[in-house]
């Protein structure tokens, strides 16, 4: 089969003009090639426009179809079809086969109607056929006698008689002035500057909106509907005078160095750009030499500039100000940059971020590993109870002081004089003089099945202030200032404190067992707990023991302050415990997020006493029996299911000590608080007439799978261990449970749980060990590591509470 023929280039190129035969689906015509197909060996065509202004068009037309076509000049009449009448010349000669129409008969003549002027739309539609050889481009030409013959704003005159508007418009352009404002560009955008030249495209585009140029290309952009309203990105971002050469040739040339040189040297004074730039301009060649070697050494200066930054950051481990970097890195000489060039190139570098100082409890490599077996000790302690749960309801007790304080410091106060709101001014000698409250606060949570990770119900168990009531022995007077700053008692009825025989609160130091004396009583937390502490305690566990039909264990637990630590308090305790078969616990030292008051409690009973004193004193100083009443009223008001949840977040600051190894690593990570627990529980009613939530519940929706998903720290997995040491022969392991637990638990653990159970051997096999090795006299774990932080009450009687207790506010 012979080859085909070659291609035609004068039909198979982009504007080519060519007559197309008639088909059964069209009548052709003369038109111009607007696309062309190769491979299919066809093209389509955009037929001239007719007598009426309709333009066809006809794609993917066969070569059988289509022949080359030049106008005769007599070819400047058209058909109905858009064909052309004339003789066409095919290939450089005249087809014979042609026929060309006779000339139609003479007709009257008659007065031609002057014809009517293009308007824009016009002008751009002729733009779709226009050729660089029948003159320039129409668009172009418009603007162009518009700026000539025009006034400013022709061109919104022409849109509001084409569109018809009701008035013209006004002000800014309008959305069909954008339209077409950006069809205009895309008509003179895609042309050649050969075919623009003599054409000032936007001085015409500007005068024919009656626009500024800037507004031109700003309304251009904007019409665009293919760009986003986002800005556009700068071709030299990321780019500075410490990183990019070409930058660094920019800014320092030899201007710039005279710039500086003059600045540095008359420090203060008001100069500007454009007198210093007359000053340089004015210098000879050979006084500008010293200045462009100054350029040349700033460039070097600059390139170094990066290593110095990094010396000084490193020297002050970041405290250091961007205005003294700068002045850093200058050493005495001309300033290279100021100091937003080097914020900004500091803070572009990857993970560059600002913090804020943080004090964090002291952790020695000793705390670390006291942290890390309490976290291991608290799941072994909870993973046996979930075991015994058919029988055995675990409670934990947790307690803890804190001292609040009549007045505390607030920002962003509303001073509304409008309103009557006017600040208030404390006067007072200095900040350890304002009144302060010691309270004793306990709860108790009772988790679910004795887990964590399924909510469950909170308790408050007491909330008591360190101190008594007492009488007073004589009548007692106010403290009265004089106008010199000295002060005496004015033995006045109106300046009457107290009198003789009154009774009145007074604060008490704290201590583990000691009561002080009738003059100099003292604030036994042994006296505590054998009048309020233990029973509240037993009558919850009675309360609980009707309820839930099973047997109840109270694990106490609080920190490791020296009255705590007291010996006779602790024997007492230990004693009182041991027959009720409970459990005494210390938290590790330096870690007060280890407990739910410090955590959780009692930051949020700050800042609800402080809206009271607010709404019930107009945030003046509470004093005395208001401050103890406004405490009073937080506590009994503070919500159980947010107790409830602080206790959930106990358990899952446990698995994060362990999964950091005892650092506090999680502590300053992002979000590190915040784990998940509001995500997968929901307040919890007692019954159905109760209006105030007992505790938390996790949501029906989410499974045991979907819980653990959700919560932040997972839990140790604490067999495992075990298993591997059984594996290997081994009888020691980190999750041992005769390292963490005590007799009373483990004993506990062994008689409650199913001899079935799959890990029972795991507790049975430390419980035995401890009692082959006789070490059952222990009372618990906790006694047996702190002994060494226990004290006799009369050893320390002279400390002050403010020598041992660490004030969390």
């Amino acid at each position: 089969m012979p080859p085909p023929p070659p291609i035609s280039r004068d039909i198979f190129s982009m504007g080519a003009c060519v007559r197309v035969d008639a088909s059964t689906t069209s009548k052709g015509g003369v038109g111009f090639v607007s696309a062309v197909h190769p491979e299919e060996r066809k093209v389509s065509v955009n037929y001239n426009e007719n007598s009426i202004g309709i333009t066809n068009s006809s794609p993917f037309i066969d070569e059988g179809r289509l022949h080359p076509h030049v106008y005769a000049p007599s070819d400047d009449t058209g058909t109905r079809s858009g064909r052309h009448r004339g003789s066409a010349v095919v290939s450089g000669r005249r087809r014979g086969a042609a026929v060309v129409t006779p000339p139609p008969p003479p007709r009257a003549v008659r007065k031609r109607k002057r014809p009517k002027p293009k308007n824009i739309y016009d002008t751009i539609a002729d733009s779709h056929s226009w050729l660089s050889s029948s003159g320039p481009h129409p668009v172009l030409q418009h603007l162009q006698e518009g700026m000539e013959n025009k006034e400013p704003g022709w061109l919104r005159r022409d849109v509001k008689k084409a569109l018809q508007l009701p008035s013209t418009p006004d002000g800014q352009l309008k959305s069909p002035e954008r339209r077409l404002l950006s069809k205009i560009k895309d008509t003179s955008s895609a042309l050649t500057p050969s075919k623009t030249k003599g054409f000032n495209m936007l001085s015409n585009h500007a005068h024919a909106w009656g626009k500024s140029k800037s507004t031109i290309q700003r309304c251009d952009t904007l019409a665009n509907p293919l760009l986003t309203a986002s800005r556009k990105e700068r071709t030299d971002v990321g780019k500075c005078v410490f990183t990019c050469e070409i930058k660094r040739k920019q800014v320092y040339t030899s201007l710039d160095s005279y710039k500086r040189w003059i600045r540095h040297n008359n420090p203060g004074e008001p100069y500007n750009d454009v007198d210093l730039r007359a000053a340089f301009e004015l210098l000879t060649m050979e006084e500008k030499v010293p200045y462009g070697h100054a350029a040349v050494s700033l460039q070097m200066r600059a390139a170094n500039a990066p290593d110095d930054i990094g010396k000084y950051l490193r020297m002050t481990n970041g405290s250091i100000s961007w205005n003294a970097l700068s002045e850093k890195v200058r050493d005495g000489g001309v300033s290279i940059a100021c100091k937003d060039t080097f914020r900004k190139y500091v803070m572009s570098l990857p993970q560059s971020v600002y913090q804020s100082t943080k004090i964090l409890p002291m952790l020695t490599s000793q705390t670390k590993t006291k942290r890390l077996d309490w976290a291991r000790g608290f799941n072994i302690l909870w993973y046996g109870a979930k075991l015994v749960a058919a029988t055995v309801q675990v409670v934990l007790v947790q307690s803890d002081e804190k001292w609040f304080y009549s007045l505390v410091v607030r920002q962003f106060l509303k001073c509304i004089p409008f309103f009557g709101c006017h600040p208030v001014v404390h006067g007072v000698h200095h900040k350890n003089h304002i009144g302060k409250v010691l309270v004793f606060v306990m709860t108790a949570f009772m988790p679910t099945d004795n887990d964590f990770e399924t909510g469950g119900q909170s308790f408050k168990l007491l909330c008591t202030r360190a101190g008594a009531m007492v009488e007073a022995t004589r009548d007692s007077y106010k403290r009265v200032y004089r106008d010199d700053g000295t002060y005496h008692y004015p033995q006045l009825p109106d300046n009457l404190l107290r009198s003789a025989g009154q009774l009145y609160f007074k604060s008490m130091e704290i201590t583990g067992s000691n009561e002080g004396t009738d003059k100099e009583p003292k604030f036994s937390l042994l006296k505590l707990f054998k009048e309020e502490g233990l029973p509240a305690m037993d009558a919850l566990a009675q309360q609980l023991t009707v309820r839930t039909g099973k047997r109840i264990v109270m694990v106490k637990h609080w920190d490791n302050a020296t009255p705590h630590m007291c010996k006779d308090l602790k024997k007492w305790m230990k004693k009182e415990f041991n027959q009720r078969g409970w459990e005494l616990r210390n938290q590790p030292p330096n870690s007060p997020i280890t407990n739910t008051k410090d955590s959780a409690m009692f930051p949020s009973m700050a800042k609800m006493l402080t809206a009271y004193q607010g709404l019930h004193n107009r945030s003046h100083y509470l004093q005395g029996e208001e401050l103890w009443k406004g405490i009073q009223h937080v506590y009994n008001n503070y919500p159980l299911d947010t107790l409830s949840r602080a206790y959930m977040h106990h358990a899952q600051i446990a698995n994060a000590i362990i999964e950091c190894e005892g650092g506090d690593e999680f502590v300053t990570a992002s979000r590190s608080l915040h784990c998940g627990v509001r995500s997968v529980v929901h307040p919890v009613y007692e019954n159905e007439q109760a209006t105030v939530p007992c505790g938390v519940e996790i949501r029906e929706c989410l499974t045991a799978i979907d819980v653990e998903a959700k919560l932040r720290y997972k839990k140790p997995v604490v067999t495992k261990e075990y298993q591997d040491a059984l594996n290997l022969h081994q009888d020691d392991h980190l999750y041992n449970p005769g390292d963490h637990l005590s007799y009373n638990l483990l004993e506990m653990f062994v008689q409650e749980m199913d001899g079935n159970e799959f890990d029972y051997d795991y507790y049975e096999d430390a419980f035995n060990t401890m009692v082959e090795d006789e070490d059952w006299e222990v009372f618990s774990v906790a006694s047996r590591d702190d002994e060494e932080f226990d004290y006799d009450d009369d050893i320390v009687e002279e400390l002050s509470f403010e020598e041992w207790y660490w004030d969390l506010d």
